[in-house]
């Protein structure tokens, strides 16, 4: 539990002190963003394989690729692009604990220079990062965030309108997880002009969607099957506070005063949540909705301090100080209880690959 306090706890505490600080032309105010991105790293990097529900199963996938020459590598069905880099990492090294710290600074190295450059709030960022279900994938899903990372590289090939880098960048992603294909929205949705007027229609249908999961579920996964590797049989996934979550943030995004004067990016965020929640609807049912939803999520903390700058209307602003605050310690606090519990994925208790930890 300490080195998820450490985590939080520094970053967000130096923060207030860095914002007009300059030393030799470097501007300080991405020092706390920086240090939580070592730190989390670090974490992710050094831990035991029984940190993670799945980390223990990639040291036997990375073992078992490694072995083999590249003609059995290359031929075997599914998920190619995440063999090939098993092999290639296992050029330098057969230790799985190295393949295990390799993918995660590789996974850190994709995601950070974005969220730099899109990061105005470093505090409410970190403590929305920590409190979202991609925080405990870090630690857990490779090959999810392997994909993710990509994605967020897809992300810039959008918004600089490279149409064919974008195209292999989702490729490249599919290779390595199926849900990947949900990146094929990215482009359209970065460009959509999503305003108020239209919750008059995206309420209703969302509504409806809600309503009758199952039922639309059941005609989408027909069509799930035959791009996936997963079947889409509907579970009891208890996936309903993610759910609430999305639903604030959405309130948030789109009522809050001087949310209709956007820049493309924030509107494109504001976008990304939109359609997170819509497949969010889907995750208490199944449990690769969920994964599908994490290509968006990701973007969710870099979101909501925006839209809570862009409210510039005086007799507004202090109600967006207050917000602000109010999720700081929200977050802190939610992030603090479900890693007391062992964060859903178990990355809690930690432990450094080093130490004797059984489970």
């Amino acid at each position: 539990m300490a080195p998820f306090i450490i985590l939080l706890t520094v970053p967000i505490v130096i923060a207030p002190f860095t914002k007009n600080i300059k030393i030799n032309r470097v501007h300080l105010k991405y020092l706390p963003l920086f240090l939580f991105f070592v730190m989390l790293t670090t974490l992710i990097m050094l831990r035991h394989k029984n940190v993670g529900n799945d980390t223990s199963n990639y040291y036997y996938y990375f073992e078992e690729f490694s072995r083999m020459d590249w003609n059995t590598l290359l031929n075997r069905p599914g998920d190619v692009g995440f063999r090939v880099i098993n092999k290639v990492i296992s050029l330098i090294s057969n230790d799985p604990r190295f393949f295990i710290a390799a993918t995660g600074f590789i996974v850190s190295a994709m995601l950070y220079p974005t969220y730099r450059r899109l990061c105005t709030d470093s505090s409410l960022t970190i403590v929305l990062f920590c409190s979202l279900s991609t925080f405990g994938m870090m630690f857990s899903g490779i090959r999810q965030m392997l994909a993710v990372g990509i994605g967020v590289i897809a992300y810039e090939f959008t918004r600089r309108k490279w149409l064919i880098p974008f195209i292999i960048a989702v490729v490249v992603a599919m290779t390595i997880h199926s849900s990947a294909f949900m990146l094929a929205f990215m482009y359209p949705l970065y460009y959509a002009k999503i305003t108020r007027k239209w919750l008059f229609f995206v309420i209703p249908v969302m509504s409806v969607v809600f309503v009758f999961n199952k039922q639309v579920f059941a005609f989408l996964g027909m069509v799930l099957e035959q791009f996936t590797n997963y079947e889409a049989e509907q579970t009891n996934t208890g996936a309903y506070s993610m759910l609430i979550l999305l639903v604030i943030f959405a309130v948030i995004s789109y009522l809050l005063p001087g949310s209709e004067v956007l820049d493309q990016e924030t509107n494109a965020l504001r976008n990304f949540l939109l359609i997170a929640l819509g497949v969010q609807m889907f995750a208490p049912l199944n449990y690769f909705a969920m994964r599908m939803n994490f290509f968006y999520l990701i973007f969710v903390p870099l979101l909501l301090p925006r839209i809570i700058n862009n409210n510039t209307a005086e007799k507004y602003r202090q109600f967006g100080v207050v917000l602000r605050y109010v999720m700081l310690i929200f977050f802190f606090g939610y992030f603090l209880s479900v890693t007391n519990q062992g964060g859903g994925l178990h990355y809690s208790p930690y432990h450094f690959f080093w130490e004797y930890y059984y489970i």
